[in-house]
């Protein structure tokens, strides 16, 4: 019995289902509504420096011939004043974004394994936000180890290494979803650095979750890089198509956290 008890809960899952992990997220609308809200929210607090700052220093109409790229730059190089409002607001959105993401996660990961209790996923966060500071630290480590890897192959190769260099960057992002998940949902030990180690050969592991955690950042970037065109582009009802594509971002994160909720319920007896 022992010997039958010890080859059930070490053989690990036959694969990785992304598609399993989706419906997870789709499984929660009103959570990813509120995450949505909560993101627009804040950006549009931290927005509101650089836009004054903007309409301060316009003169005329910058925009009347339609080349808004070209008036953004002669704005920014007639008024320096406004660059560095910018770069602080840009500062401050990664800063308080980098903060949300942290403390929002034991959260997301509780609901996307399937509690839907608010007081919960309250609890859950401060019961939780110091084993997931900890092991985003860990987390900070790798990315600066495999961000230096990655700067190899595009220095050598240049842009037809894109590819590779998306693979090696997402693997620290799909390792911190996997330890945060151990942490919160499985009771792993929370401030132990072997917890992090065996969350990078946990996805080392797993070449599908490698390669759809990856298609799944490639897509939430070039998701954002296209919302940002529409505003400067002024395309009409661009900001709302901004918006929106906003709502397809947060979608495709949870996503990709969904993937590590769903191996460690695969793991379960």
């Amino acid at each position: 019995m022992d010997e039958t008890t010890t080859t059930t809960t070490s053989t690990p899952p036959s694969r990785t289902r992304p598609g399993r992990a989706l419906l997870r997220v789709l499984s929660a609308p009103a959570f990813v509504l509120i995450l949505w809200v909560a993101q627009l929210s804040v950006a549009k607090l931290l927005a509101s420096p650089a836009r004054g700052a903007a309409k301060a220093g316009m003169r005329g109409s910058w925009f009347a011939d339609g080349h808004r790229l070209r008036a953004v730059a002669e704005l920014l190089i007639d008024e320096p004043s406004i660059v560095a409002v910018v770069i602080a607001a840009a500062g401050a959105s990664a800063l308080i974004g980098g903060v949300f993401s942290i403390v929002a996660a034991p959260a997301i990961l509780t609901r996307l394994a399937g509690e839907r209790s608010a007081t919960k996923l309250l609890g859950v966060v401060g019961a939780k936000l110091p084993a997931v500071l900890v092991q985003t630290g860990y987390g900070l480590v790798f990315r600066a180890i495999c961000t230096g890897i990655a700067a190899i192959p595009a220095a050598l190769l240049g842009a037809s290494a894109t590819p590779l260099v998306l693979l090696i960057a997402s693997f620290p992002i799909l390792a911190l979803d996997r330890a945060r998940a151990a942490v919160v949902l499985d009771e792993d030990r929370p401030f132990h650095p072997k917890t992090f180690l065996r969350a990078i050969v946990r996805v080392g592991q797993r070449p599908l979750w490698w390669v759809t955690g990856t298609v799944v950042e490639a897509l939430k970037l070039a998701v954002g890089i296209a919302a940002l065109l529409l505003v400067i582009r002024g395309v009409g009802g661009g900001l709302w198509l901004a918006r929106l594509a906003g709502l397809v971002a947060v979608g495709l994160g949870l996503w990709r956290v969904a993937l590590a909720v769903d191996d460690r319920a695969a793991l379960e007896p």
